[in-house]
């Protein structure tokens, strides 16, 4: 097992699949992952990818991918490719559009073709990596799961955009547009290690989801929910309160699910507040349940960005103790990429000092898959998640 990392500029899509062509003219991959920014040509890149055999999908990225490795330190890529090259495993990507079928059957339809491309189609993967459109990742959460149940980890992240106006992609060999689901599924010859954690701290700020439907939540506390919000953030949203977009506002102070461990310890599971209606409800960007109870969270800049390392570390942690990790798939949040800004360079040449030899390559999404440690797989927003490769 050994990853290879590569950034490409985008003259054109014919150049570009040439120069993937060059690459891996010698050496075909096992499984290539790639994420790039939005305005990218996805569907001249896939008729230029026609006779690529290697199982591939990329995914649109907000402003660009991240890369960091031992030439490269760059969080705006026009296209990183995370290659993965084990000739003693086993790997196959899979994709369905959700605007043919319900958000569930997608999972499953998706699931169930990247097993069979991986030519075990009846065997649970170690690990299954998506990439799905915004919007109800839940539902394909839970179609993954009736292929394969609950057990196998499940990370990846929603496809995003530079100005969150629906304008994301991804591209598999099959499938193109902002509907695809793509997973690719991993057999890999030599253990991985994953974490999934937020840069966040709660707050003693409590709520509870008195009226809640899907990812709206009309009443905080019996309240409207934006005035209840609004009062417990010092009137962070105050010019929105019945009616506007609080993406940017909000992503310093999400709502925070608790998810209580074995050991007594609580994660959190963060809720990303993105619009207010006219009736004064709260849009976020999962699932919440009536009765449920949240709870005001807090970031700054200094907070995401430690925690890549933190988590990066987490998952090396986790690797049998022979193991030597060689590199990264890592998922950042775009809302706590553009609330970092520039810091985002900060954070990787950190990462490059601390990990010098280590690729590490990923996506800024508009919303984040990953298991925590009680064992089951999530869907969530302002999250951060690593899944480290081993030798």
């Amino acid at each position: 097992m050994y990853i290879q990392t590569f950034s490409l500029e985008c003259n054109d899509a014919s150049s570009m699949a040439s120069e993937m062509d060059r690459l891996f003219s010698e050496n075909k991959p096992s499984l290539v992952i790639g994420y790039g920014n939005a305005d990218l040509p996805f569907n001249e890149l896939q008729h230029g990818l026609s006779a690529f055999t290697a199982p591939y999908f990329i995914s649109s990225s907000c402003l660009g991918a991240l890369l960091c490795d031992c030439s490269t330190v760059d969080a705006g890529c026009q296209l990183a490719l995370f290659c993965v090259n084990d000739d003693g495993g086993a790997y196959g990507v899979g994709s369905a559009d959700a605007s043919c079928y319900s958000a569930f059957e997608a999972g499953a339809i998706a699931l169930q073709n990247a097993l069979n491309n991986a030519g075990r189609p009846y065997e649970s993967p170690a690990l299954i990596w998506c990439a799905l459109p915004p919007g109800e990742e839940e539902r394909i959460l839970e179609g993954f799961a009736s292929i394969v149940g609950t057990q196998v980890p499940i990370f990846g992240g929603s496809m995003a955009d530079n100005t969150v106006s629906g304008d994301w992609t991804t591209v598999t060999k099959d499938a193109c547009g902002p509907h695809t689901v793509a997973v690719a599924v991993m057999y890999p010859s030599t253990p991985l290690g994953v974490s999934y954690s937020s840069g966040y701290k709660p707050t003693d700020t409590l709520f509870k989801a008195t009226k809640a439907k899907g990812r709206q939540l009309q009443q905080l506390n019996n309240s409207g929910a934006s005035t209840v919000y609004n009062k417990a953030t010092n009137n962070l949203i105050a010019q929105q309160l019945y009616g506007g977009q609080i993406l940017g506002l909000t992503s310093s102070a999400p709502l925070g699910r608790p998810v209580e461990l074995d050991n007594g310890a609580v994660n959190y599971l963060l809720c990303h507040p993105d619009s207010v209606d006219e009736s004064g409800a709260l849009h976020v960007f999962s699932e919440v349940e009536e009765g449920e109870e949240l709870v005001l969270m807090e970031g700054s800049i200094s907070s995401l960005t430690s925690r890549a390392e933190r988590v990066i570390n987490n998952a090396v942690m986790l690797l049998p103790e022979n193991r030597k990790p060689v590199g990264v798939l890592m998922i950042y949040c775009a809302g706590c990429r553009l609330m970092v800004g520039d810091e985002i360079n900060f954070m990787l040449n950190s990462l490059q000092e601390k990990f010098p030899a280590l690729p590490i390559c990923g996506p800024f999404t508009f919303g984040e898959q990953g298991r925590f440690l009680d064992g089951k797989n999530r869907h969530g927003n302002l999250m951060i998640s690593a899944v480290v490769f081993s030798q």
